[in-house]
């Protein structure tokens, strides 16, 4: 975990300051080492939906930690070993997908938590060093670590005060498609789902707790920021490659 415990994102999100980043899909390290160098305050790779195993995922971060910039890992699902090992890579934080229950959010919480807070094992990973630094890597872990769980089911919504209500959790991300789909609604800007996604915001915002929200472009990315998200996840990888390719081939038709 590179950065001290006034540099790490959870710390400067907690004193005010407003993140943007980007999801990482790709596999390839040098690719992240060139987007981290492009102004993005962090990166977040997406294990998710990527295929990516425990290896590349400790390639992605190294090459984030080479750019100079934090690294978040979405991890596959609600699963100890997962999060312990995108920990142990060296990720500033983790994003838990479909947190539906306040059981499944203390789960997270476990997982990501040294004793006593939590169950998270200890081990001579990449962040401690392969060992080198276990006692200082444990002493600052449980403080500086970001654990973000994602609200994008109506059954999060529904229970989102029990949510709210579970120790440990730092960020609620918001995962505007996935919520959409939930509640029947296809369009990113009807205004059911944006004033259920802004209700979502606010309450989260009112029980102290961080804010984030994935926007697939700059608009909705500006309206996200303006609402009051701390962090954005604007589009990936993926998307600024198509973006790209695509207005190269429209400026030469």
């Amino acid at each position: 975990m590179s950065g001290d415990s006034g540099t790490t994102v959870r710390r400067r999100m907690e004193a005010g300051e407003g993140l943007v980043g980007t999801f990482v899909q790709g596999h390839d390290a040098a690719a992240m080492e060139l987007l981290g160098g492009l102004g993005l305050d962090l990166l977040c790779v997406e294990a998710e939906h990527s295929a990516m195993g425990p290896e590349t995922i400790r390639g992605l971060v190294a090459a984030a930690d080479v750019a100079r910039v934090p690294a978040l890992v979405r991890v596959p699902g609600n699963d100890p070993t997962a999060i312990a090992g995108a920990l142990d890579a060296g990720a500033q934080g983790i994003v838990v997908p479909r947190v539906d229950s306040a059981e499944e959010a203390a789960a997270a919480v476990a997982s990501t938590r040294y004793p006593p807070v939590g169950a998270r094992g200890l081990g001579p990973g990449r962040a401690a060093a392969y060992g080198g630094d276990i006692p200082a890597y444990l002493e600052r872990a449980n403080a500086d670590l970001l654990l973000a769980v994602q609200v994008e089911t109506r059954a999060a919504v529904d229970g989102l005060d029990s949510l709210l209500e579970v120790d440990g959790v730092d960020m609620f991300f918001v995962g505007p498609g996935d919520l959409g789909c939930s509640l029947g609604i296809a369009d990113p800007r009807d205004p059911e789902l944006i004033a259920t996604i802004e209700s979502i915001l606010s309450r989260t915002a009112a029980a102290g707790r961080l804010t984030g929200i994935f926007a697939g472009d700059p608009e909705a990315a500006k309206r996200w920021r303006a609402a009051g998200a701390d962090l954005v996840i604007l589009g990936s990888d993926f998307t600024w490659l198509g973006a790209g390719v695509k207005a190269a081939l429209d400026a030469l038709a």
